[in-house]
């Protein structure tokens, strides 16, 4: 996998842009998609199931329909073309331009605290850096893009 490739996947943080709920072509999109078409038109059957099955969870059908919905939207085309949509005040992307990095474990800062992240993420960016300087980029790309993101 060349270097161009993986900035396509890895964003300058460290976190694989395609595992993200957010990225137009990652598989929480595709899948999601895909689930809506196979779906079709359950909204109708989930009210007959509710009695039917005795089952209130279909209760809650259009709930899970707007969440299926906005996995299913386009909204970002990852760190490196955009600002992120996730977190708004993200601070790395300005900061990893700033510095002239591909990533952040690659500057004579890391780490510090440019990010804006909350106590949880701030402490996951460091993890995931600190494996990319131990692994290599290319094996943490590969182990990233198999692996939930929210796990």
């Amino acid at each position: 996998m060349t270097t161009d490739t993986i900035k396509t996947v890895i964003a300058p943080c460290g976190l694989c842009c395609e595992t993200c709920f957010a990225h137009v072509n990652g598989d929480i999109r595709k899948l999601s998609i895909q689930l809506r078409e196979k779906l079709g038109n359950f909204r109708a059957a989930a009210r007959r199931f509710e009695s039917m099955l005795e089952a209130p969870v279909f209760r809650k059908y259009p709930d899970f329909e707007k969440m299926l919905d906005y996995f299913a939207a386009e909204h970002c085309h990852g760190c490196r073309n955009e600002q992120c949509r996730i977190f708004k005040n993200c601070g790395v992307r300005p900061c990893h331009q700033e510095m002239g990095v591909d990533f952040c474990y690659q500057c004579d800062q890391f780490p510090c605290n440019n990010t804006r992240f909350d106590e949880n993420l701030y402490n996951s960016w460091v993890s995931i850096n600190q494996i990319i300087r131990k692994k290599g980029i290319e094996t943490y790309c590969e182990t990233a893009r198999t692996r939930p993101r929210y796990g």
